[in-house]
């Protein structure tokens, strides 16, 4: 992942800035409270639940210490995820999701919108050597961290988009090919190199399902 600090960031902006764009338009209030692509999610869910994916940016540079949380092991852009599936709010996603959606869908929007212009303030302050504490008390770069919202809005992004039948914007191949090595990334830790291997040139002697089950 050679991109500077600076062009993660703006790659960032601009995700957001295209999820905002498509929560914002009129098919997605009409479909609100009808199932998304994700099992157990409302459209209005998978809204609000790209939302705070993309807000948690902002939230964790608030509650953390720029000096303290430079210290001790990081987590990298993979083993974020890792942590995350342990971490007591993933169970709790779809019931999160759904309250936070209750707002309707003009003021997730709203919100969506002003999120964009907060982010691409915020993160242009912020020194490059930035770290935020995370989870289970490790600290991530801010760099790294803004790589894992890239998965999380993209994908949700791309999830978003097919439950209301639309095209999200397109954005930069360069924010796809960071998502793509890191859940490479993922599934090599989770499943070893020889089931990645397998799924992607022996697909039919693959055994044990997916590989890529993060999401």
């Amino acid at each position: 992942m050679g991109e500077s600090p600076e062009r993660v960031r703006e790659l960032v902006v601009e995700a957001v800035d295209a999820a905002a764009e498509l929560v914002g338009r009129p098919i997605v209030a009409e479909r609100w409270n009808e199932p998304s692509a994700l099992d157990g999610m409302t459209v209005g869910a998978l809204a609000a639940h790209t939302l705070r994916a993309a807000g948690s940016t902002i939230a964790y540079l608030d509650r953390s210490d720029p000096e303290a949380s430079s210290d001790g092991e990081r987590l990298t852009a993979v083993t974020y995820f890792h942590a995350a599936v342990d971490s007591p709010i993933h169970e709790r996603i779809k019931e999160v999701s759904a309250d936070e959606s209750s707002i309707g869908p003009q003021e997730t929007a709203a919100r969506f919108a002003a999120l964009v212009d907060d982010l691409r303030a915020r993160l242009a302050a912020e020194p490059t050597d930035r770290a935020i504490g995370a989870l289970g008390g490790r600290s991530i770069s801010l760099d790294d961290f803004c790589r894992t919202r890239l998965i999380e809005v993209l994908m949700h992004l791309d999830d978003l988009a097919a439950s209301v039948g639309e095209e999200p914007r397109p954005t930069s191949p360069e924010s796809i090919a960071i998502v793509v090595e890191i859940l490479f990334g993922i599934a090599r830790n989770l499943r070893g190199d020889w089931t990645v291997m397998r799924a992607l040139g022996r697909a039919e002697r693959l055994e044990g399902g997916p590989v890529f089950p993060v999401f």
